[in-house]
């Protein structure tokens, strides 16, 4: 049987539990002596660390406040681009300094390198390609971007001795510019400009020349283009179809709203609000943007079009790009034809090629070799017969004087001129800034010929039609059985500097159409030795026609090759077209406004 559990006093726990209690005591300042070394290890740890934490701030705080002042740096010197990189490192060096970084202080140092940041042509991830010369590319890549890179010795408290930390910012700033080759304001004349438009576009325009002088002046931002025509993007708008009465609507839109500081801003729009209730018919569309493969007003050389929000165009010289676009390729008539040193000539106008707008950056683009933003003249054929007047040749019987009327007729075709933006330098001051343009003339060829009966833009420009230079009632004919051509060969190149944002008007100096004429015209006298003159087909004595003749030309052809420049050269202008010579439209230079690209 089992015996019940005695439950145990207190008094039998208590002896129990003092040995244990003795043990502890003598243990006991071995054990504290042990906690405190764990104690202060970890104090210490934990000093050490914060020490530490107040180095690695101070560090990362150092870092972040070199990165702000290279920030602002390179934002500051990508505002003052210019081609040799001096602005942009005396700027960025200012900044710096007005920042609270000294360059020159001990253990600090600033490098500044100028290049090009192209999302297109270089890699990433910064897309920028720095020029140690300053320049890229020998001056033919425009330089837009600033990568400032700073470097400061940091010294540690407590972690060691010192540190080198550094920081890398690039600003970009996309300079624009605008530009044309064609008339000047001081050639506009009210007559040609309505003629050529009326040719143009079979209209009944009727404007004066202060209101053409005021759409010469006046100014279109791209983006209030993009806004009249209900497009979100630059891209958009160029490949927008039109016509050039939808045009002349969204630049009177345009002009209405805008922003842009013009002095004759409510005479240009008069002029446009003309031409728009005129209902100028044709419907031929076009696109706003000229590419390799369609023909359009502006030629944009943009890596990111979106960058020419802000260039300015002419509506001038748009509505007249835009009515030789949608003329295509067939001959027109001038009605009101010209005077030509008092005497009356008929023309035939061809477009072959109208000209473009150039908007765009300057410099090479390294892909494809050729100048980023290019502006041409249009290619044309003119057809001039010019009335001489009455001559007293002896084609009656037995020599009588018989009054003739006698014409001289002229062919030309002019082969396009173009105009490259070399480099666009902007400043902290706009008078100061600066646009290099360079220009290549068109080459032109005269000949003293009859207008080709197949007028077709698909055959080739000949000269091997003779000149006839009398028919009465093709019974009496004289031909020239000779054609006289006469080539302008393509000029120098030279470089126009414009400076200013708001543009202006520089011409290249060349031979004018009637001095190149004179030459061809000098050697009519023996042309004519090879001269054909008959009578029902019956040919006639030569030589008393040739005197006769002779002595007509000599006394016509002086004053008519001096009136010749004044007739034809504003009309080509007004194509888009020059001989010999170039006048660059510099319609604006837009400054890009700097930002952080990496």
């Amino acid at each position: 049987m089992n015996k019940p559990t005695r439950r145990p006093t207190t008094g039998d726990l208590s002896d129990r539990r003092e040995p244990n209690r003795r043990r502890r005591a003598r243990r006991s300042p071995a054990r504290q002596r042990g906690s405190l070394a764990v104690i202060a290890a970890i104090a210490i740890g934990v000093v050490i660390a914060a020490l530490g934490a107040v180095d690695l701030g101070n560090l990362f705080y150092q870092r972040r406040a070199l990165q702000s002042v290279a920030d602002l740096a390179a934002l500051a010197a990508a505002q003052t681009m210019d081609d040799g990189c001096t602005q942009p490192a005396a700027t960025a060096q200012s900044a710096a300094l007005g920042n609270g970084f000294d360059s020159a202080a001990s253990g600090q140092s600033m490098t500044v390198v100028c290049g090009r940041w192209d999302v297109k042509d270089n890699a990433g991830p910064s897309f920028f390609a720095g020029s140690a010369s300053g320049t890229a590319a020998g001056s033919d890549a425009q330089l837009n971007a600033v990568q400032v890179t700073l470097t400061r010795v940091v010294p540690y408290y407590f972690l060691g001795a010192q540190r080198t930390v550094s920081a890398t910012s690039t600003a970009q700033a996309t300079n624009v510019g605008a530009y044309s080759i064609g008339t000047t304001l001081a050639q506009l004349q009210g007559g040609v400009v309505n003629a050529l438009l009326n040719g143009l576009l079979g209209a009944n325009l009727n404007l004066s020349v202060l209101s053409y002088q005021g759409l010469a002046n006046a100014r279109i931002r791209i983006k209030d283009l993009m806004a009249a025509a209900n497009v979100g993007t630059v891209n958009a708008l160029l490949n927008t179809q039109t016509t050039v009465p939808q045009l002349a609507n969204w630049m009177l839109t345009a002009l209405s709203q805008t922003s842009v500081a013009n002095a004759d801003l409510q005479t240009s729009i008069g002029a446009l609000q003309t031409i728009v209730s005129a209902n100028v018919p044709g419907g031929q569309t076009f696109t706003i943007g000229s590419t390799a493969n369609s023909t359009g007003i502006f030629s944009v050389g943009l890596s990111d079009p979106q960058a020419a929000l802000d260039a300015t165009f002419s509506p001038f010289d748009a509505l007249l790009v835009a009515a030789e676009i949608a003329t295509g390729q067939t001959a027109f008539s001038l009605a009101n034809g010209l005077n030509v040193g008092g005497l009356n000539a008929s023309l035939q106008v061809q477009i072959i090629q109208p000209p473009v707008l150039g908007i765009g950056e300057a410099g090479i683009d390294p892909a494809t070799k050729t100048w980023r933003t290019i502006a041409r003249t249009a290619q044309v054929r003119l057809y001039l017969n010019i009335g001489l007047g009455t001559a007293n040749l002896p084609l009656g019987l037995l020599g009588a004087l018989v009054p003739v009327q006698v014409n001289l007729p002229l062919s030309m075709q002019i082969a396009p001129g173009q105009a490259w933006l070399q480099s666009a330098n902007c400043t902290a001051s706009p008078s100061t800034c600066a646009s290099a343009i360079g220009v290549q003339t068109g080459i032109a060829n005269l000949c003293v010929g009859d207008t080709p009966a197949n007028l077709s833009a698909s055959l080739p420009f000949t000269c091997s039609t003779p000149a006839t230079l009398v028919n009465v009632a093709n019974l009496v004919t004289i031909q020239s059985l000779a054609s006289l051509p006469a080539d302008v060969p393509a000029s120098e190149t030279p470089t126009l500097t414009f400076y200013g944002t708001t543009g202006g008007y520089q011409s290249t100096n060349s031979n004018g159409v009637g001095s190149v004429l004179g030459n061809a015209l000098s050697g009519l006298g023996t042309s004519l030795q090879q001269t054909q003159i008959s009578l029902i087909g019956i040919s006639l004595p030569l030589d008393p026609i040739q005197a006769a003749l002779d002595s007509f030309l000599g006394a016509v052809l002086p004053p008519m090759l001096s009136g010749l420049d004044a007739a034809v050269v504003p009309l080509l202008q007004l194509l888009g077209v020059q001989i010999g010579e170039s006048t660059i439209h510099d319609m604006s230079l837009t400054c890009g406004v700097s930002q952080l690209v990496y």
